[in-house]
């Protein structure tokens, strides 16, 4: 035996020896190992602005994937367009022991249109590689270079990747012209071990041994809350044209100048069928809604993130000979109809996420880096500005959902650009109202009539089911009300209130084995259709804060009639919660001897908590819970 242990330990010795050490990842720092998926060993980024039409990148990234679940942090790609041209590009991949497995050049890299099938969008290209390991842990190098005359784009800066990865060293130098000028502004660097050795003509940060940050429930989205260095040219060059990021203001009046005007052209024939659509309405809103269904009913869209294919929508004219477009062409082309027919509107930029929202920093102007999608606002006079949202074909005229709602946006105008809001849907607004009649039978069964309606936020959840086959909609329904089972959906009628952003779905179905049986009793829970059922994890050491996205108010009332020759002999109590979080009531009465009324309300307040808070949450919900849970007994008389 120790023969063969000397033997073992000789061979990983030598091993170690052979290989390239600094790639092994048998000994990382448990600080790095702890919550982690993947560890960037190292990402270099060195960018060199000679002037305002030159611009290059090398960019070195190692990373270590620890698990299956590491493997998305690859990031084996590189986008170019025929202003980016890429070279020296590649790939090494290292075992555990640091031994180089795989070396991989630039013509293994798969070449494709990031937009395929799209004529519009065919010079929008990537290079990636799609390596598929056999063993974890393992490592990858990927390396590349790029050169481009547009010095507008220049990527900020973030040391930490996501949730559950670490960084072992992060650098980022840029070397630039002191003509081209640089902004930038720190967000979130205190408490991470970053380093800023920056000096005239040399901007120049790094970072080493940054901890992975665990995703705990209902924490904000990482970017919000880690480290992030926001840069921008205070002169560049984009697409032939020089700007400077001087001000929103002005910024807003460049691309409005340079890369919107001219881009509204449309064929004489479609701006005689959009007037004559309108023919009559005097009202720029009335007009507005028949332009916003329009393009609902005769164009496509097609997803190409702001920046993929530049920033300058392709023209009006193209969409309507294509009848399809990413969020840019769409929002210019209904920009354009609107104009035709006498309504003025804004292009806008924002940032659209549906999980978070994040918003556009209106003390650091940059024409990159803070928007990955456009809207298009209609300035009412005297009223509220009208949002709409040009990619969707089904959207309700006027109203954004999740995915851009309360969150700071650019507006761009003829007179310059503007950050402004986009709408808030409160508490009240995102609503959800449920009456019900409900049988309980003797013989345990359950059979249900509901109307639900559903409103703001809650709407955007669910209105799609319309134009869901029929048993997709069965589907829905019996995993909402998963935790009755033994579902029967006998009707389903839906209501789409476009006007009021109201969607009505009426349900009826019967359940089996509903009730439980004691003895000479029957118990049952009365919440049957919006039973809180969830408590959230509990945290010995919660490190991140809380934050409720967006705030609701549900109402449900239920008429439940009991089954003959049974008698009540347990209701719960009647219950009212307030936190500050929300509050929550529950009352149970009896009408007659066969009859009870429920009546709840439960409201959440949307907000950012800080970490201490969570654990009252956490009570408040289980709380809830708890009474959402609550038996009625029946006696047999």
């Amino acid at each position: 035996m120790r023969l063969y242990t000397f033997l073992f330990f000789s061979l990983c010795f030598s091993c170690l020896t052979a290989q390239n050490k600094e790639y092994q990842s048998l000994f990382l720092n448990d600080t790095l190992l702890s919550n982690a998926n993947a560890v960037v060993r190292l990402d270099a980024i060195t960018i060199e602005i000679a002037n305002t039409k030159s611009l290059k990148q090398t960019h070195k990234r190692v990373v270590t994937i620890l698990n299956k679940k590491g493997d998305s942090h690859s990031d084996i790609h590189v986008y170019y367009d025929d202003k980016i041209n890429v070279k020296n590009l590649g790939a090494l991949v290292y075992n555990k022991f640091g031994k180089e497995i795989h070396r991989f050049k630039s013509g293994d890299f798969k070449d494709m249109a990031a937009v395929s099938s799209f004529s519009l969008y065919e010079d929008s290209r990537i290079k990636y590689l799609n390596y598929i390991p056999t063993e974890y842990p393992y490592t990858i190098e990927f390396y590349y270079e790029t050169e481009t005359s547009n010095t507008a784009w220049i990527p900020f800066w973030r040391p930490l990747h996501g949730y559950h990865i670490s960084t072992e060293k992060s650098t980022y130098d840029i070397v630039y012209n002191t003509s081209v000028g640089i902004s930038k502004k720190q967000k979130n660097f205190a408490g991470f071990n970053i380093k800023d050795r920056s000096k005239e003509g040399l901007l120049s940060y790094v970072a080493e041994n940054l901890s992975a940050m665990a995703l705990e429930e209902s924490s904000p989205d990482l970017k919000s809350i880690s480290p992030v260095l926001m840069i921008a040219p205070k002169n560049f060059h984009y697409e032939g044209f020089i700007g400077e990021n001087e001000d929103w203001e002005n910024l807003g009046k460049w691309i409005n100048e340079n890369l919107l005007t001219g881009r509204s052209y449309l064929p004489e024939e479609t701006k005689q069928q959009v007037r004559a659509l309108v023919q009559g309405i005097d009202d720029p809103i009335g007009k507005a809604r028949k332009i916003y269904k329009y393009v609902q009913e005769n164009t496509r869209y097609i997803s190409v993130q702001v920046g993929i294919g530049g920033i300058q929508p392709i023209s009006a004219s193209e969409v309507d000979r294509v009848k399809y477009g990413d969020c840019k062409g769409l929002t210019n082309y209904t920009k354009a109809l609107l104009e035709a027919v006498g309504v003025v509107s804004y292009y806008t930029e924002v940032y659209a996420t549906s999980s978070k929202k994040i918003d556009m920093d209106e003390n650091f102007p940059s024409l990159f880096g803070q928007a990955n999608h456009v809207i298009l606002n209609i300035p009412i006079e005297n009223k509220e500005s009208v949002w709409l949202e040009c990619t969707s074909q089904i959207m309700p005229f006027g109203f954004l959902g999740d995915f851009t709602d309360d969150r700071n946006v650019f507006v761009i105008t003829p007179e310059g650009g503007k950050i402004i809001s986009t709408p808030k849907y409160g508490a009240s607004e995102n609503s959800q109202s449920t009456k019900a009649e409900l049988n309980i039978m003797d013989d345990s069964s359950l059979e249900v009539h509901a109307k639900i309606i559903s409103k703001g936020i809650q709407y955007n959840d669910k209105f799609y089911l319309e134009n869901e086959e029929r048993r997709e909609q069965d589907k829905y329904f019996k995993n909402h009300w998963n935790y009755i089972g033994n579902i029967s959906i006998d009707e389903i009628k839906f209501s789409n209130d476009k006007d009021n952003v109201a969607f009505t779905q009426d349900v009826s179905f019967k359940a089996i084995d509903f009730c439980s049986f004691t003895g000479e009793r029957i118990l049952f829970t009365p919440n049957v259709l919006n039973r809180n059922t969830y408590i959230p994890n509990r945290y010995r050491t919660r490190k991140l804060p809380l934050q409720i996205e967006r705030g609701f108010i549900d109402d449900d009332e239920y008429e439940i009639n009991l089954p003959q020759g049974y008698t009540v002999e347990f209701i719960p109590e009647n219950v009212s919660l307030e936190s500050n979080f929300g509050s929550y009531t529950v009352t149970i009465e009896r009408i007659t001897d066969t009859k009870l009324k429920y009546e709840r309300k439960f409201e959440i307040t949307g907000g950012f908590y800080p970490k201490e808070e969570y654990e009252k949450y956490r009570e408040f919900i289980k709380e809830v819970s708890k009474n959402d849970n609550a038996k009625i007994v029946l006696t047999k008389l």
